[in-house]
C-alpha cells in the first residue's frame, strides 16, 4: 500500500484508473486497497468524475480530515503554533510572544502553547496524531538539539520532552531541513533540491534523489557556517568569515548600523532600500555579491535541479534573482531554477505536514 499512499499524497485527487497507471499495480489490486483505505476513512469517493485516459471515473482523494497536525515554529522571541488539516490548511493559528529564550522558560510557554493548540484542534475522525516542531539550530540524527546559536540552549532532547508531556508522538527537525521536505512537495518532479533559509542565520536543506540528507550526524546544511572572508568577522561558532555574518538578515542590520550608527529592522531595511537610500544600497550591493559566491559553492558541490531561496530582502527586492544570476558567471554550472519560495512562511509548515501526514497515513494502511 506504500505506493499508492505516496502517490496519494502527492497528488492528492485523482481515480482507480489513474492510481493503476502510475503505479503500474493492477486495476484488482488497487480497487482492493482503496476500499480498504475507504473503509478506515482514510480515503473518501467525491461526488464526481474526473476523465482519465478518454474515461471519466470516480474521483477519489486522501480524507485531509482524517487528522490534526499541530506544528509550531521556534523563533528566538515568539512561537509562531498552528493546527492543520492533513494537506497543512490553516484551521487556527496563534503568535506567542517569548521575553526570556533560555531553555526553562521558553519551554513554560511552548508547553503552553501546545495546549492552547490542542483545545482548538475541531473534529477530525483521528484526533491529532502529531506534533511537527522546526527549531533554529544543530540538530543531531536523533533529533536532540545539539545546539542554538541564538540561544543558550545545548544537548536539549525536546523530541522526548514534548513526548511525555503531550503524549503524541512529536517531529523535531531543523528548519532549513523543514523547508526543504516542503518545497521537495511543491517541486515533486524535481528529485534534487536545495532550500536556502536566509534569516536569524542562515541554513540549507538537502534533498538528494527525493530523501531528505542530514550527513553523518545530523550536521549537513550548515552553509551558514562556512568561511567566505578569510580572517572576516567572528562568527558565534567560534569561526571568523563564515557566510552568516554577511548575508543574514541580522548581518544587514548589523553592517547598517555599522555605517550609521542607526539601528533599524530588516523590515526597515528593506523599505529604504526600495527608496534608494545609498547606505543600504551599498549593503545589498555587498549582499547580492556574497549571495552570488554562496550558490556558486552550492551548485558546484551538490549540483541540484533546483535551489529555492527564503529571504525577506530578495523576496522584497524582485530584481534580486536577476541580480545574483549575473554574478554566476561559471561554464560548468547546470542550475536549472534558481528561484524564491512559492509560500515563504508557509514551506516550514508543508513541510512538517508533508512528514507527518505521510507517516500517519502509512501507520493507518497498517492498522
Amino acid at each position: 500500500m506504500n505506493l499508492v499512499i505516496d502517490k496519494m499524497v502527492e497528488i492528492k485527487e485523482t481515480s482507480r484508473v489513474e492510481l493503476a497507471r502510475i503505479t503500474t499495480l493492477n486495476k484488482a489490486t488497487i480497487s482492493s486497497i482503496i476500499k480498504e483505505l475507504i473503509d478506515k476513512h482514510i480515503v473518501v469517493e467525491l461526488d464526481k468524475k474526473i476523465k482519465t485516459s478518454g474515461r471519466s471515473a470516480n474521483a477519489i482523494i486522501l480524507n485531509k480530515n482524517a487528522g490534526r497536525i499541530l506544528s509550531m515554529d521556534l523563533q528566538t522571541h515568539r512561537i509562531h503554533g498552528v493546527v492543520t488539516n492533513l494537506f497543512g490548511e490553516v484551521l487556527f493559528e496563534i503568535r506567542k510572544p517569548i521575553s526570556n529564550p533560555d531553555f526553562s522558560p521558553y519551554l513554560k510557554v511552548l508547553l503552553q502553547t501546545i495546549d492552547e493548540l490542542k483545545h482548538n484542534t475541531y473534529d477530525s475522525t483521528y484526533g491529532i496524531i502529531g506534533i511537527g516542531i522546526g527549531v533554529y539550530g544543530i540538530l543531531s540524527e536523533t533529533k536532540k538539539i545539539v545546539f542554538a546559536p541564538f540561544s543558550s540552549w545545548k544537548d536539549i532532547e525536546l523530541k522526548k520532552i514534548v513526548e511525555e508531556y503531550s503524549g503524541l508522538p512529536t517531529y523535531v527537525e531543523n528548519e532549513a531541513n523543514i523547508s526543504a521536505l516542503g518545497e521537495n512537495r511543491i517541486y515533486s518532479n524535481q528529485e534534487n533540491l536545495i532550500a536556502l533559509n536566509i534569516g536569524l542565520g542562515v541554513g540549507m536543506g538537502i534533498i538528494i534523489k527525493d530523501h531528505l540528507y542530514t550527513g553523518q550526524d545530523g550536521f549537513a546544511g550548515e552553509i551558514g557556517h562556512t568561511i567566505i572572508v578569510p580572517n572576516g568577522k567572528k562568527c558565534v561558532c567560534g569561526n571568523h568569515g563564515c557566510v552568516e555574518r554577511y548575508i543574514s538578515d541580522v548581518a544587514l542590520e548589523e553592517q547598517y548600523f555599522e555605517r550609521s550608527n542607526e539601528q533599524i529592522t530588516i523590515d526597515e531595511f528593506i523599505v529604504r532600500l526600495k527608496a534608494k537610500d545609498p547606505i543600504a544600497e551599498g549593503i545589498y550591493d555587498e549582499f547580492i555579491k556574497y549571495m552570488a559566491i554562496t550558490i556558486n559553492n552550492i551548485s558546484q558541490i551538490l549540483n541540484p535541479e533546483t535551489i529555492i531561496i527564503n529571504s525577506k530582502v530578495i523576496e522584497n527586492i524582485p530584481e534580486s534573482i536577476s541580480e545574483i544570476k549575473n554574478r554566476l558567471r561559471s561554464q560548468i554550472m547546470t542550475l536549472h531554477l534558481l528561484t524564491t519560495s512559492t509560500y515563504k512562511s508557509k514551506t516550514n509548515l508543508l513541510g512538517l505536514t508533508y512528514v507527518l501526514s505521510k507517516d500517519f497515513f502509512r501507520v493507518k494502511e497498517e492498522d
